[in-house]
């Protein structure tokens, strides 16, 4: 069994514990990432770490007595993702950026929510809608910039899913007021959320939850769950809106970061 085969079989049994975000970008990773892992007697997993040079894509570990990390790796790690369960290993350190992230998973069956009348869903057109998609992200947020060949890049990746990409549109005027964007995995099988952004002026109106069920609908049934991440100091809270449509979970991952 190779390391990606590895990952999969465990990322399969508890996929938020497991990798920080869905599963298909730490495999692509994996070459040349390695992956350690450390099974106790009864088999049961103790700990886990993807590295990628001397980065650190992922770590956990069930008690910080045996941890797998040596003391040097744990003092000279310039970047790492870690569970919450092992953030305490680098209390010692001083990183330039500490950020706490959610991370959600969502199976069964769906919260129900219905769009306000006033507007409908459309199927995003990427033939001769990349403009739109790159302005409407940035409209939602002071520090982030996408241009039309990000998004275009999008549509290469492996999971890449068309009918999971959705516009609002406000009836009256026909303009796009949403956005969610959705990838699917059929190797997990997972689906995951990726982008859930609305306009300023059009935010507490419930739209947030209509693109989050209806991404949740039009996933195909194969997937054995959904997964989502996000900022935990977010003002926006998008965990309480991942909440309220049926995400749950308790993990959290912190990059660390000099």
């Amino acid at each position: 069994m190779d390391a990606v085969e590895q990952l999969l079989e465990i990322y399969r049994k508890n996929p938020c514990r497991t990798l920080p975000n869905a599963f298909w970008k730490t495999a692509v990773a994996l070459n040349p990432a390695r992956l350690e892992i450390e099974i106790d007697a009864t088999q049961r997993l103790e700990s886990l770490a993807v590295w990628k040079g001397d980065q650190l894509l992922a770590y956990w570990c069930a008690k910080l007595e045996k941890c797998g990390l040596s003391e040097r790796q744990i003092s000279q790690v310039p970047f790492a993702l870690v569970h919450n369960d092992a953030v305490h290993l680098f209390t010692k350190r001083a990183f330039r950026t500490k950020k706490p992230y959610f991370r959600l998973h969502q199976q069964g069956e769906l919260a129900p929510y219905d769009l306000p009348r006033r507007y409908r869903f459309e199927t995003v057109q990427p033939e001769v809608d990349l403009k739109d998609v790159a302005g409407l992200i940035p409209a939602c947020y002071q520090d982030i910039q996408i241009s039309e060949e990000i998004v275009k890049s999008w549509m290469t990746h492996p999971v890449y899913a068309p009918d999971l990409w959705i516009w609002i549109v406000e009836n009256r005027s026909g303009k796009c007021v949403a956005l969610g964007i959705a990838e699917y995995d059929p190797s997990v099988p997972e689906a995951s959320l990726e982008w859930v952004q609305v306009l300023p002026g059009y935010q507490q109106q419930g739209l947030g939850s209509a693109l989050v069920v209806e991404l949740l609908q039009r996933i195909p049934n194969q997937a054995a769950f959904t997964t989502v991440a996000g900022e935990n100091d977010n003002p926006h809270d998008p965990e309480g809106l991942y909440r309220k449509c049926g995400f749950s979970g308790k993990d959290r991952w912190w990059l660390l970061a000099e």
